[in-house]
Parts: C-alpha cells; sequence; structure tokens
C-alpha cells in the first residue's frame, strides 16, 4: 500500500476535481459539433405551400431522436429551408428553444397536411432547460414545421391552407 504525504493526497483530489471540470466543459463541445455536422446526413423532403408558390427544403425530422435534436446548435437557417417533424400520431405536441441559437417560426400540421397553428418561439439562452418556454400546438397536430422567424408573414402562410409534400432528396 502506498503511503502519500497530504500534501500529494491533497494535489491528487484537486487533480481529480479538475478532470472532473475539464470533462463536463468539454461534452457540450463534442455535442454540439455532432448536432451540427448531422444536417448533411438527414434525409430532406420538398414542402409545397400551393396557395403562396413558395417550396422549401425541409431535413426531415421523424425519430425520437432528430425530434429531440431539431435545430439545437444551428447558427442559420436559409431563407427556403426548414425542418418537419414527423409525429406517430397527432397529438397536442410541445417543443422548446433550448440550445437553438436562432428565432423560428412553427407551423403545425393536422392529419391532413393542412394548417391548423402557427407560433414565432425564441431562443431559450437559459442554461437550465426548465426555464425555456413550452410552445404548445392550440390543436392536434401531427407535424410541424421550423422554418425561420417571419417565413408565414413574409409568404402568406396562413392556418387553414394545406403544405404539399414532394419528393425526397
Amino acid at each position: 500500500m502506498h503511503s502519500y504525504s497530504r500534501k500529494a493526497q491533497f494535489n491528487m483530489i484537486r487533480l481529480s476535481k479538475l478532470s472532473v471540470i475539464i470533462c463536463l466543459l468539454i461534452a457540450p463541445l463534442f455535442s454540439f459539433l455532432s448536432y451540427a455536422g448531422s444536417a448533411k446526413d438527414s434525409p430532406y423532403v420538398e414542402l409545397l405551400f400551393p396557395q403562396s408558390g413558395i417550396s422549401v427544403r425541409a431535413e426531415i425530422a421523424d425519430s425520437p431522436e432528430k425530434r429531440a435534436q431539431g435545430l439545437m446548435f444551428r447558427s442559420s437557417l436559409g431563407d427556403k429551408e426548414a425542418m418537419i417533424f414527423i409525429f406517430d400520431k397527432a397529438a397536442y405536441q410541445e417543443f422548446w428553444m433550448f440550445r437553438t441559437l436562432i428565432p423560428l417560426t412553427i407551423i403545425f400540421l393536422d392529419n391532413h397536411k393542412k394548417i391548423v397553428d402557427i407560433q414565432d418561439m425564441q431562443p431559450c439562452r437559459e442554461l437550465n432547460p426548465d426555464l425555456c418556454m413550452v410552445y404548445r400546438s392550440h390543436f392536434p397536430a401531427k407535424y410541424a414545421i421550423e422554418t425561420n422567424q417571419g417565413f408565414d408573414r413574409k409568404f402568406g402562410i396562413k392556418t387553414g391552407q394545406k403544405v404539399i409534400k414532394g419528393e425526397h432528396k
């Protein structure tokens, strides 16, 4: 059994605490890097808003992991880019903006891809996710489309309109 001096024991404890702190600081960086690179690996679909004559290229979030990740850590989103969240069934859907860096508009669609609700969402800069606002659909939704904030106003998108799914890319 090793016999260490009190000073050596203190230094070892301090070093192990420092190691834990460094790991806690570095872990979010690796998480960020994995999220930031994931957009390239995701499938896309073209979404058409026929009443407005506009289409967007939407990244598909169709699994619990992809839906949880959403647009976290993205520093920008193109004018005609979006993310579509596909759920197993229509229900009141809840979203938050924890670790989301850009303001977004969320467009909720029912089973028939009819727009039932549109809301603007602000980034949450809180370190504690429990302090972030929750955005809940006002009606049951099977789909949700996140776009740059103001997309609906810019292109005349309104509740009651339909969205048509185009080709996978």
